[in-house]
């Protein structure tokens, strides 16, 4: 994997806040979201210590925890679920 823990779960709160709208989609590009999927996917405990580390800026940042249920929804149905067969 290309990031450490805590770059890949910068990286999701980034696009997170993209696709809520409350950030505007410079960043991250579409590639290096699905690169990064592409890793988490292929390392089930990559992708815990990654969503844990995420999960605590959500809890610091003041996130319920129903918000922060949507937030892992998203990242297993949109950003894991959306990876595109080549």
């Amino acid at each position: 994997m290309y990031w450490t823990v805590l770059e890949a779960a910068d990286l999701l709160a980034e696009a997170y806040l993209v696709d809520l709208g409350r950030r505007p989609s410079t960043h991250p590009d579409p590639i290096t979201l699905e690169a990064l999927a592409r890793a988490l996917d292929a390392r089930p405990e990559v992708l815990e210590q990654v969503w844990q580390a995420w999960e605590a800026q959500l809890v610091t940042a003041g996130w319920s925890e129903r918000h922060r249920n949507q937030a892992r929804y998203w990242l297993d149905v949109v950003v894991i679920g959306g990876i595109t067969v080549s």
